[in-house]
C-alpha cells in the first residue's frame, strides 16, 4: 500500500533531522541570518537544473547585510517583483512558502514545521521549508522591507563536508523600497496571503488523505463483512465446516468462492446430471424440483443462506433435483479442483468420512442412528477396487456385508421377473445401475438373505462396506443394544413400507400403524393361511422362506409323486426376499378370502399387521378422495378407493410457498389434509384471491385426465401438507370401463370451464352430451378444421396443441381443455380461422350440434334449444367491453333487453351519420361496413372470432351518468341474410 503524505512526512522528519541539524549549525557559525535548509534546497535544485524556488526569510538584525565577496546583482523594480509574486499565487497550491516567525529564526529550533522528529498534528501547520517554483532570487521580509539574494551552490560545501578547490565569495545585495506607511495586520501583504494559501492547501491534502484513508478502509470493512457472511455460510455445509477444516484453509477456502449471478427463471443445476460444485445462496430464490412420473413437480424451496450439491466436490453422484431460481439471485460456487488444491490430506478424509455419512440417510438400516454413530460407522468401512466386468457377487449369494459404490458404475441383473420380490414395479425391468452413493446387500446383512441379483462391475469400481458385527463394534458397549434396536426397527419400518397401501402415506399416520405391527414366527412346513379361508392380517417377510401354494389346504398332503406333473406346473418360485408381503387384499376389503395357501419352507420370521389399524388411517383419507366427482361413489367402488389411498403421496409446504401456478401444466391433483391454502387468478395482470381451501379440499383434479394449464394459483397459506395423485396413480388402478366413465365426468367440468354453450346445462345432460362425443387423432401438422368451410361440429382439446391460422397468418394456439369451433357451429357457419396440430399428437372430442339436440328427451328438444341459444346469446353479450368486470347477475338484466331482429341481404342497419340509438350484435350472418375509416377492424382480422359488436358508441356513459349522443361514424350493411 503507498504511503499517505502524513506517513511520508514522519518518515522524513525522523530520518533527515539528525543531518539536517548539524548543517544547521555549522551554516549558522559563518551565516547566522540564513535558513540552513533553504540553502539546501536552493543547492539541490541548481545541481539537477532544476528552476530555483522563490522564497522569503526574516532578518535577524534590522540592518541591512553588508556586500562581501560577491559581485553586485541587479535588483527588478518592487512593481515587477509584485507582478511576478502574484502571477506565481495564482498557478498553484505552494508555490510561495510563507514562514513564520518562530520557523524564520536561525538561531532557535526548526519550528514546528522543520524536521524535529516531533509527531505532526492532525492539521498541521505547514512547514517553513515546503518551496513553490519561483525564480533564482529569493525574495527577503526583513521587518516590512524586501531584498534579494543570491545564493551559489559553493556555499554549502563545509556544510555538507564537501571541501571545494577555493571557497566562493558571498555577495548580499540588499534593495530598500521606497518608505511608506507600515502594512496592516492580517492578510493585506503578498506574503501573509501566500502564507495562508500554503496552510489551506496543506490541510486541503490531509483531508484528502484522511478521506481516501476512510474511503480505503470503508472498502476493506466491506470487504471483511463479505468475506466473514460467505464464511458464515460455508460454515452451515457440514463437510466444510470449522470442525472439519482448519481456520487457515477455511479463509483460503472463502476466498475461493466464486459469484455467480442468475436471473430469474434460469437453471442452476439440473437433476441427473453430474457435477463438481456446490454452490451457496448468497440473494435471491430458488425453487427445488424433481420429476416424478415423467413430470416436473416443485419440492421445496430456498432462501438466502442454503447450500445444495455438496457432496459433488467429492464424489460424481448425479444431482437428485433441479434448482431453478425464482427471482434474479447470487450464488457462490465452489469447484472440486479448488476443494482438492486447499485442504491437505487429513482434512480431505474427514470430509470423505462427513460424506459418507449423508450418504447413510438413503440407507434404511442406517438412516435413524444419531450423528456420532454414524461417523463411527463412516471411519469403520473398508475399501475395495473392483476391475472392470468383475462379478462382485451372485444372485444365489448371501452376502453378510452391506456394499456402498463409492467411485464407478455397477449392474444389478436378475434372470427373470418371476424371480423378483413381489414389491417390484411390475412395468419395470430386472435390472439396475447404481453409481455413486448406491448400496446392495442390506437385508443379506441383518437377514441372511441372498441378493437375487448378478452384480458385475460396469466400470473399475470402489465400494466401502462392513459387517454387521463390525457396525455394533463402533459403538461403546453399554449402547450396542440401543443401537441395535434402533437398526431393527428402522428396518422394520422399511418392510412395512413395501405394502403399497402404506407406500407413501404420511409419517404421521406409518409410525401409528407400525406400532400396531407384531412379530410373529412359523416353523417349517406351518400353514400361515389356507386358499379359501377369510384373511385377517397382513404378513410381511422378515426372515426365512415361504412359498405360496395354488391348491388348497389337503393338497399339499399329496404324496409328491402322485401329482408331481401338475404339482411342478403349478409351483411357484419361493419367496426369500425381506419386504415380501401376501394378504394385502384384507386392506381394502374386509370380506376377502385368501387366493392361495402361504407355506413356511424354513423357520419363518414375520410381521404380522391387523387391517384394522390400517382402516381408521385409509377411512379418512378415502373419505377426502370420495369428494372429488372423477373419484366419487358414482365412479368407483370402495376397493378401488382404497387402492388409490394407497398411491397418495404426501407432500409439505411451508407458509409463503405455491403449489400449483396459474397457466402451468401438470398431471396431479391434490388434497388438503392440514393447513390453510389461498386460490387466486390474474385479472387485468393483477393477481386477486378468489377462494381459500382448508382441510379435505382439493385442486387441480382435471389435471389427471387432460394436459390443460392449470386455472388457478394455489398458495400456502399456513404450513401445509397435502397428498397428490397422479395420472398414472389412477390408471394403473382403474380400470379401463371406469377410466372412460371418469372421462365423462371430467367433459363435464372442462363444460362448465371453458364451454360458452354448454356450461349452464344440467349435470345430466352435459354427461350425456359427453359420451356422445365423438374421439379423433390427429397428428401433426394435420388440420381439424379449415377457414370458410361450414362447419357444423365444434372440438374439445384432449391431449396436444394446436395453432390458429388466417389468411395464412397465425392469429394463436389452443391448449388441451380448450374449446374451437363452438360459436360458428351454433348456427353453422364457415370457420373463421384454420386449426392445425402443432404437436406430434393431437387428441379431440368432437361432436355435432345435431347430436348435441339428439340428447333431449322426446319433447324436450325445444327447451333444449332455447337454452343453447341463451348461452350463446349470454357468451356474445358478456364479450362487450362494456360487460368486463360485471357480475353474472348484471350480465344476465342486460340479457333480458335484448330485440332479435334479421335483416336481409343488402338491408342497411344504420347510416353514417345518423344518430345512434342502440348497438348491434351479429349473431348469424356477415355484414360489412361502409364508408368507415381505412384501418376500421384491423385488429379484429387478428382475433380467433369475428367482430361482432358494431355501433356501441351509443353505450358511453357521460361524467353525469347519462348516455352521450352519438351519431355513426359509418354504414353497416348486411352482407347476407343475417340475425
Amino acid at each position: 500500500r503507498a504511503m499517505t503524505t502524513i506517513e511520508f512526512d514522519s518518515e522524513m522528519r525522523r530520518t533527515l533531522a539528525p543531518h539536517l541539524e548539524q548543517l544547521r549549525r555549522e551554516l549558522h557559525t559563518r551565516w547566522p541570518n540564513l535558513d540552513p535548509e533553504m540553502l539546501l534546497l536552493h543547492w539541490l535544485c541548481m545541481k539537477h537544473n532544476l528552476e530555483t524556488p522563490q522564497v522569503k526569510l526574516r532578518r535577524e538584525h534590522g540592518d541591512a547585510v553588508g556586500v562581501q565577496d560577491f559581485s553586485p546583482m541587479p535588483t527588478p523594480p518592487s512593481s515587477a517583483r509584485l507582478h511576478s509574486s502574484g502571477a506565481k499565487a495564482k498557478r498553484g497550491l505552494g508555490v510561495l512558502v510563507p514562514l513564520s516567525p518562530a520557523s524564520a529564526r536561525v538561531s532557535g529550533g526548526f519550528g514546528t514545521g522543520g524536521f524535529d522528529g516531533t509527531q505532526s498534528p492532525a492539521f498541521p501547520s505547514p512547514p517553513p521549508t515546503r518551496p513553490g517554483l519561483g525564480a533564482t532570487a529569493r525574495s527577503l521580509d526583513v521587518g516590512g522591507e524586501l531584498a534579494e539574494v543570491t545564493f551559489l551552490p559553493q556555499l554549502l560545501g563545509a556544510a555538507l563536508a564537501v571541501k571545494p578547490e577555493k571557497e566562493p565569495p558571498f555577495q548580499l545585495q540588499v534593495a530598500t523600497p521606497p518608505r511608506g506607511p507600515r502594512p496592516t495586520p492580517g492578510l493585506r501583504t503578498l506574503g501573509r496571503l501566500n502564507g495562508q494559501v500554503e496552510v489551506d492547501a496543506h490541510r486541503y491534502l490531509c483531508r484528502v488523505d484522511q478521506m481516501a484513508m476512510a474511503r480505503t478502509n470503508i472498502t476493506d470493512m466491506i470487504a471483511t463483512m463479505r468475506q466473514e457472511l460467505r464464511g458464515s455460510f460455508l460454515n452451515q455445509v457440514p463437510l466444510l465446516s470449522r470442525n472439519v477444516i482448519n481456520d487457515q484453509d477455511f479463509l483460503r477456502l472463502v476466498g475461493k468462492l466464486r459469484p455467480w449471478t442468475f436471473e430469474q427463471g434460469e437453471t442452476i443445476i439440473v437433476e441427473g446430471e453430474i457435477g463438481d460444485k456446490l454452490f451457496i445462496i448468497e440473494r435471491g430464490t430458488c425453487e427445488v424440483i424433481k420429476t416424478i412420473n415423467g413430470r416436473p413437480h416443485c419440492v421445496g424451496q430456498l432462501s438466502k443462506g442454503a447450500f445444495f450439491g455438496e457432496i459433488a466436490p467429492l464424489y460424481d453422484i448425479p444431482r437428485t433435483a433441479t434448482v431453478q431460481t425464482t427471482s434474479a439471485c447470487t450464488a457462490l460456487s465452489l469447484a472440486r479442483s479448488d476443494l482438492l488444491a486447499t485442504v491437505n490430506d487429513a482434512e480431505l478424509e474427514k470430509m470423505r468420512v462427513i460424506a459418507r455419512t449423508q450418504v447413510f440417510s438413503s440407507i434404511p438400516l442406517l438412516n435413524d442412528l444419531d450423528s456420532d454413530e454414524k461417523v463411527r460407522i463412516a471411519q469403520a468401512l473398508k475399501k475395495q477396487k473392483w476391475r472392470q466386468n468383475a462379478i462382485i457377487t451372485g444372485e444365489n449369494h448371501i452376502t453378510s456385508r452391506l456394499y456402498i459404490v463409492e467411485h464407478g458404475t455397477i449392474l444389478m441383473e436378475a434372470k427373470s421377473k418371476d424371480l423378483l420380490p413381489s414389491f417390484w414395479p411390475i412395468d419395470q425391468e430386472p435390472k439396475i445401475v447404481l453409481g455413486p452413493g448406491g448400496f446392495f446387500g442390506m437385508r443379506g446383512l441383518l437377514y441372511g438373505a441372498p441378493v437375487g441379483f448378478n452384480i458385475t462391475a460396469l466400470t473399475e469400481v470402489d465400494t466401502l462396506s462392513i459387517s454387521y458385527e463390525e457396525i455394533l463394534a463402533t459403538s461403546p458397549p453399554e449402547d450396542r443394544q440401543k443401537m441395535q434396536s434402533t437398526m431393527v426397527m428402522s428396518m422394520r419400518h422399511y418392510l412395512l413400507r413395501q405394502i403399497p397401501q402404506l407406500k407413501q402415506m404420511a409419517e404421521e399416520y406409518f409410525r401409528t400403524i407400525a406400532a400396531q405391527a407384531e412379530q410373529v414366527t412359523f416353523k417349517k412346513w406351518s400353514v400361515i393361511f389356507a386358499k379359501g379361508e377369510r384373511l385377517d392380517s397382513v404378513y410381511v417377510l422378515e426372515k426365512g422362506m415361504v412359498s405360496e401354494h395354488p391348491g388348497e389346504r389337503m393338497a399339499m398332503c399329496e404324496l409328491p409323486g402322485e401329482t408331481e406333473e401338475n404339482a411342478n406346473a403349478d409351483a411357484t418360485p419361493p419367496r426369500v426376499t425381506p419386504g415380501e408381503f401376501f394378504g394385502v387384499e384384507c386392506l381394502t376389503n374386509k370380506a376377502a378370502t385368501a387366493s392361495c395357501t402361504l407355506v413356511a419352507l424354513t423357520d419363518v420370521t414375520m410381521l404380522r399387521l391387523p387391517p384394522a389399524a390400517v382402516w381408521s388411517v385409509l377411512q379418512e383419507e378415502r373419505q377426502h378422495i370420495a369428494r372429488i366427482p372423477l373419484l366419487s361413489h358414482e365412479v368407483l367402488g370402495k376397493a378401488e378407493q382404497y387402492m388409490l389411498v394407497g398411491k397418495l403421496k404426501p407432500w409439505s409446504f411451508r407458509a409463503g410457498q405455491t403449489i400449483i401456478r396459474e397457466g402451468d401444466i401438470g398431471d396431479m391433483l391434490y388434497v388438503i389434509e392440514k393447513g390453510v391454502c389461498d386460490a387466486s387468478k390474474m385479472f387485468d395482470g393483477k393477481e386477486v384471491a378468489v377462494s381459500q381451501l382448508k382441510k379435505g379440499a382439493f385442486f387441480g383434479e382435471l389435471a389427471v385426465m387432460y394436459d390443460m394449464p392449470r386455472n388457478a394459483t394455489v398458495t400456502a397459506a399456513t404450513d401445509v401438507e397435502v397428498v397428490s395423485l397422479s395420472r398414472e396413480d389412477i390408471f394403473s388402478v382403474v380400470s379401463p370401463e371406469k377410466i372412460v366413465k371418469m372421462r365423462h365426468i371430467a367433459c363435464t367440468q372442462v363444460f362448465q370451464q371453458s364451454s360458452a354453450l354448454l356450461q349452464n346445462l344440467e349435470k345430466h345432460e352435459k354427461i350425456m352430451i359427453a359420451e356422445q362425443m365423438q374421439s379423433c387423432t390427429t397428428k401433426k401438422g394435420e388440420i381439424i378444421q379449415r377457414e370458410g368451410e361450414a362447419e357444423s361440429r365444434f372440438h374439445m382439446i384432449e391431449k396436444g396443441e394446436v395453432t390458429l391460422m388466417r389468411n395464412g397468418k397465425e392469429i394463436g394456439k389452443r391448449y388441451a381443455g380448450f374449446m374451437v369451433g363452438e360459436m360458428t357451429a351454433m348456427f353453422g357457419e364457415p370457420a373463421r380461422c384454420t386449426c392445425v396440430a402443432s404437436t406430434e399428437e393431437v387428441k379431440t372430442l368432437t361432436i355435432s350440434m345435431e347430436s348435441i339436440y339428439g340428447t333431449a328427451c322426446t319433447g324436450e328438444r325445444p327447451a333444449l334449444e332455447r337454452k343453447l341459444l341463451s348461452n350463446f346469446r349470454r357468451e356474445l353479450i358478456s364479450k362487450m367491453p362494456q360487460m368486463q368486470g360485471k357480475s353474472d347477475e348484471y350480465i344476465s338484466a342486460v340479457c333480458s333487453y335484448i330485440e332479435p331482429s334479421k335483416f336481409a341481404k343488402g338491408e342497411v342497419l344504420f347510416e353514417s351519420g345518423r344518430k345512434m340509438e342502440c348497438a348491434y350484435i351479429v349473431e348469424c350472418g356477415e355484414v360489412s361496413v361502409q364508408g368507415g375509416p381505412a384501418d376500421f377492424g384491423a385488429e379484429d382480422r387478428q382475433r380467433a372470432e369475428p367482430r361482432r359488436l358494431y355501433g356501441d358508441e351509443c353505450l358511453v356513459m357521460g361524467a353525469d351518468g347519462e348516455l352521450v349522443e352519438a351519431r355513426a361514424s359509418y354504414s353497416l350493411v348486411a352482407a347476407s341474410d343475417c340475425s
